[in-house]
């Protein structure tokens, strides 16, 4: 996800994001893997990402009236997928808040 001087015009200001304990690990290691986005109630893929190195990731322009699962796997094959089902997005930060946050972490 590459938002580098780019002003996004969502319709959404929800996100999901991996900050803290919510980092993408793997044994007990931050880690770049894929991430799926899918809505809860309809299991549609609504976006699939790649998380940072350092284990952070970030899912923009969500509708937070809306339920999501997010699963993580391990392209090595070596754990299960790991998943958090119902989370509902976050609003409160801007699309700007939410760009310059993803921007700090590109350094992490």
């Amino acid at each position: 996800m590459l938002l580098i001087g780019l002003s996004l015009a969502l319709s959404h200001n929800g996100y999901i994001a991996g900050s803290g304990d919510g980092i993408v690990t793997v044994q007990g290691k931050p880690a770049s893997r894929k991430i799926w986005l899918l809505d809860a109630a309809t299991m549609v893929v609504e976006q699939v990402i790649t998380s940072l190195p350092n284990g952070h990731y970030l899912f923009m322009g969500l509708d937070p009236a809306k339920r999501y699962l997010v699963m993580a796997r391990d392209f090595k094959k070596e754990y299960e997928p790991f998943v958090w089902d119902y989370v509902a997005p976050a609003d409160d930060l801007t699309i700007a808040e939410q760009q310059a946050l993803w921007q700090s972490w590109q350094t992490n």
